[in-house]
Formats: structure tokens, sequence, C-alpha cells
């Protein structure tokens, strides 16, 4: 047996001095399942101790894949060590190499830097609600480039992470799992407001998924050009799917205004015509006046 691990496998080199034994590639082998369960047992401790600190579980996944990435890269220079391989040749020759190319990977390094931040400052999480580049969506995983996102029309946008840091973001969710929202309406002059006001809270206290623990409230917004504007607030966990919620309520109150002969008018304008030509006009009453007038 430890005859066939001395075995010589192929030898390079200026002749031919460095071998490589049979026996290198067993210790690769070992070092990559070492590193393997390695990972697993770190990925378990990080997501026990991510359970108990609820303000750091939502870099879990972020955490998670740094970790790998440091294994994975400890464990490459392992296996070329194994393969008598120099590596400050090697060291040498990718920092020259990244010199040159570095102007052209400015954006990935931005990427890069951003994804660290990202992943240690927990402003973003995974299942946080964003706004960004006039974009809604759910972060569904973050990486060091990029975070992949899912729209409310349930397509996936992989955006890069120098866009969290370089513009403004709109977290949702941040620290709240209720938002407010408002719907806006309006009824026909005329009309009794409390009985309104009346049927647009009966509209948020019959739906379900409206938060009964902080009560909504309606305002009189304004006198408009054609109704009295109304607005109603409401408070929801349903963030990611609000316009569903709302379109609920719309559907609700037009049948609770219909039942109440509540009318929501539409613009109305009065037309005034001017008649440019008003001097013909003059003349031509001259002309019936005078009859004998060629």
């Amino acid at each position: 047996m430890l005859n066939f691990f001395n075995e010589i496998l192929f030898s390079y080199g200026d002749s031919n001095e460095k071998i490589i034994r049979v026996k290198a590639l067993f210790f690769i082998l070992i070092t990559i399942i070492i590193a393997f369960v390695i990972t697993k047992v770190l990925k378990a401790l990080t997501l026990k101790f991510m359970d108990k600190n609820a303000d750091s579980k939502g870099r879990v996944d972020s955490f998670i894949q740094i970790q790998k990435y440091i294994i994975s890269f400890i464990t490459f220079l392992i296996c070329l060590q194994f393969l008598k391989v120099d590596l400050t040749s090697i060291i040498v020759s990718a920092s020259a190499v990244l010199v040159v190319i570095s102007f052209g990977l400015q954006s990935l390094f931005t990427d890069f830097i951003s994804g660290v931040i990202i992943l240690f400052d927990g402003t973003i999480k995974s299942d946080d609600i964003i706004e960004v580049d006039h974009t809604i969506g759910k972060v569904q995983k973050i990486t060091l480039r990029n975070t992949t996102l899912i729209t409310r029309d349930d397509y996936t946008i992989i955006m890069p992470n120098k866009k969290f840091i370089t513009e403004n973001v709109t977290n949702w969710s941040h620290h709240n799992d209720i938002m407010r929202f408002k719907i806006e309406v309006g009824v026909a002059y005329g009309s009794d407001t409390k009985l309104v006001a009346k049927i647009l809270m009966n509209c948020l206290e019959n739906h379900s998924l409206v938060n009964k623990s902080r009560k909504g409230f309606v305002g009189f917004k304004d006198f408009g050009d054609s109704a009295l504007i109304f607005e109603l607030y409401f408070w929801t966990s349903e963030i990611f799917r609000i316009e569903i919620l709302k379109s609920d309520l719309r559907f609700m109150i037009d049948k609770g205004f219909r039942d109440n002969g509540i009318s929501i008018p539409f613009p109305q304008r009065d037309l005034h015509i001017i008649n440019p030509s008003g001097k013909k006009n003059n003349e031509s009453e001259n002309d019936q006046q005078n009859p004998l007038k060629s």
C-alpha cells in the first residue's frame, strides 16, 4: 500500500526535478473533504448564532457566502502546495496582471466592496422590500457581487451592489412589519360626508388583511374642482402585494357607495364658445336694416 502511494504520477520542471506522487492526490482529496466539512460546520454554527441574534439574522446568507469564499481560497492554496507549485511566482504574476487589468475591473471591484458593506452594514437584508432605481422588489439573495430581487410581477432582477451604495434606496420593511398606506377617492358635492367616512371605515373593518391593532382613519383632504376628496389611511403587513389589497378595498368602496346612493363624479367642465367674427355679424345686421345698399 505504501508503495502505491509513493508511485510517481508525473514530474515537471527543469530536468523533471518536481515529482508528484499518488499520495499528493490523496492529500488533495482529503483537504477538499475537510474543507467541505468545515464549511458545513461553520454554516450550522452561523445559523445557530443568527437565530439567537435577531438583528444579525438578515445577514446570515451573506456571511455564509464570505465563509465559503475564504475556505475555498485557503483550500486552493493548500492543494497547490501539494502539487509543489511555487506560490511566490504565482502571486507576483497575478499582481502584475491585476495591475494591468484593474482599470477594466473597476466596476467589478466596486460591486465587491459594495457587497461587503451591504453584508456587514445590515441596512438591506434578505426578505426586505426595497425600492431602488424606480423598481420595487423583495430581496432574495445578497452575494458579494450582486443582489437578487423578485418583483411584484414575479420576475427576477439581478442588480449590481453598487446601486445600493450610490443611489437612494427606500427600504419599506427595514424595522417595520407593518406600514401605512392610503387610498384616495372623490365623491360628488352634496354627499353626506359623515356617511362617506362611515362607509370607508366599514371597508377597512371588513377586510382581513388590514391590521386591526392600529386603527385606520379617514381624512377629508380637499374641496376638488369636481368632487370632495377623501383619503382612507390604513396599516397592513401585506407590504409586497399591497396593490392587490388596495384593489380589494376599491371594489368594496364602490359597492358601499352604490348601495348608499353616493356617486363618484367624473370631471366636468363648462364650455363657452366665443364668436371671433363679431364684426361681420354687425355688418350683416346693417345690411338687413339698409336694403338699398348694394
